[in-house]
């Protein structure tokens, strides 16, 4: 278990907590009257539901390595009050959030295309217009994965496992160090595209499904965005990788079929300005294939204070994001 867990499952943290969500609600006027009732705690994060004499909030309190989180959603909720769910209060050191609830979100309706379209269309008009904030979101924690630098930060990534220690979990071999390696080619050819690409870089997701946009309330409007734990300042296509394996997983089905490719089209719309369908098409595969590279930066942020036992546990989730090809 890793020591954040713990904690979070101690009654001394959960006593602690509630003290900070009832001086959180005092500043706004309004009372805890029950809970908070803690979801089962994850390595990346744990949640409570808040019920209070105005309306039922939510806390959530994240992993040490994403505990950027809270401050990247004030600034998104700044700059696209009507997009994100602006926390009541946060702790920007802790990682801690409490937001209002603002219900169901797309994946309680299902895995309908039309849920999927609203889905894309959503983050993809949100990454338009955080265009250009890129100080504001570095100033807040989201680290920046320019496509242009990826190849050496690649092989940068290599040689750091390659050095560790043969019995550390995360080490490479020198037989696979140099399979990896053979995928550079694939990886520069795709940089390349991207950074020769119009679209600018924005926010990319990092986890992005049905279940991270909230049900607006009136037909015709975008949803809000959720869980910006994992986001990078990158090419915002990447953000595309997970909703395409999601999507054919659902409908067991390839991403040239009639939905996906409609789904992707709702998304694309949204960037029309940078270019015909065709052309941003194009930028889809390169983008899918280095939006592994990201989630590699995620994880050695969520494990850096880790035990053996869960870096041994997720070893192969973090060495397989380099297996691009």
């Amino acid at each position: 278990m890793a020591h954040w867990i713990d904690a979070w499952n101690s009654d001394d943290w959960r006593e602690a907590t509630a003290e900070w969500i009832d001086a959180a609600c005092e500043a706004y006027g309004i009372a805890r009257t029950a809970g908070p009732d803690f979801w089962p705690a994850d390595l990346h994060q744990i949640q409570a539901t808040v019920q209070t004499d105005v309306a039922d909030l939510i806390f959530s309190a994240n992993a040490p390595g994403l505990a950027s989180e809270p401050a990247t959603t004030v600034v998104a909720g700044q700059l696209l009050p009507d997009r994100v769910v602006m926390p009541l209060a946060i702790d920007r050191i802790a990682g801690y959030m409490l937001s209002p609830d603002y219900g169901h979100t797309l994946a309680d309706l299902g895995d309908s295309v039309e849920n999927w379209e609203l889905a894309m269309a959503s983050l993809g008009s949100f990454q338009v217009a955080l265009m250009g904030h890129e100080d504001e979101f570095f100033d807040s924690g989201v680290t920046v994965v320019d496509p242009q630098f990826l190849p050496e930060q690649y092989e940068q990534a290599l040689m750091m496992h390659v050095s560790l220690d043969p019995s550390h979990p995360l080490h490479l071999d020198g037989s696979s160090a140099d399979k990896l390696v053979s995928h550079l080619g694939v990886l520069k050819k795709a940089t390349g595209a991207l950074h020769a690409g119009a679209v600018p870089l924005s926010i990319e997701h990092g986890s992005f499904d049905l279940s991270q946009v909230v049900v607006p309330s009136e037909t015709g409007e975008h949803g809000r965005i959720l869980s910006l734990g994992s986001a990078h300042w990158a090419h915002p296509f990447s953000s595309l990788n997970t909703p395409l394996a999601a999507m054919c997983e659902a409908w067991d089905c390839e991403t040239g079929d009639e939905r996906v490719m409609k789904v992707l089209f709702a998304y694309l719309d949204q960037f029309s300005a940078y270019g015909s369908p065709d052309e941003l098409y194009d930028l889809i595969n390169p983008a899918c294939l280095v939006a592994p590279l990201s989630q590699h930066e995620t994880w050695l942020r969520l494990l850096l204070d880790a035990s053996d036992d869960h870096l041994q546990e997720h070893a192969p989730a973090v060495l397989g994001t380099l297996d691009i090809s």
